[in-house]
């Protein structure tokens, strides 16, 4: 099925839970860098504007893109959580993602459910690097794209 409509949001707009467990941040016109304290992990957040009626037609959720790179394998993506609303509605552990150049990674929602109250993405860090270089994760947008 064709997407209908796809919408993103900047990096510098994202949120961190945990500013504590985070050394140093750097929001810039074309990114959001982070450098994680060792030994931590954290959940960075995209409220992503949603629209939900397109033409009469509720819009469905397809997949969840988020673009970042890392300074080392030692700051990496454990988890990415999507949102619609106070609902979990995609859940995906155990990841270990740490690219050097810029990458984007899709991350499927099954079922493709409909969406109702607005698109949240939640993404579980983890830093275990011994230097500010190694605990280093940029983050230039993260997206939603939805099926008709």
């Amino acid at each position: 099925m064709a997407i209908a409509n796809a919408m993103w949001a900047h990096g510098h707009s994202m949120v961190i839970e945990y500013p504590d467990r985070i050394k140093s941040e750097w929001r810039a016109g074309f990114f959001y860098r982070v450098i994680g304290k060792t030994g931590t992990t954290n959940w960075f957040h995209f409220a992503i504007p949603t629209t939900v009626i397109v033409n009469d037609n509720r819009l469905a959720i397809d997949s969840v893109l988020v673009r970042f790179r890392s300074n080392s394998t030692s700051a990496d993506i454990t988890n990415i959580h999507v949102y619609d609303g106070e609902n979990k509605i995609a859940s995906h552990d155990g990841l270990d993602l740490s690219p050097a150049a810029w990458t984007m990674n899709r991350f499927a929602v099954p079922g493709k459910p409909e969406i109702k109250w607005g698109v949240g993405i939640s993404i579980g860090v983890r830093f275990n690097g011994t230097t500010d270089s190694q605990n280093t994760m940029e983050f230039s947008s993260a997206g939603v794209d939805f099926l008709p």
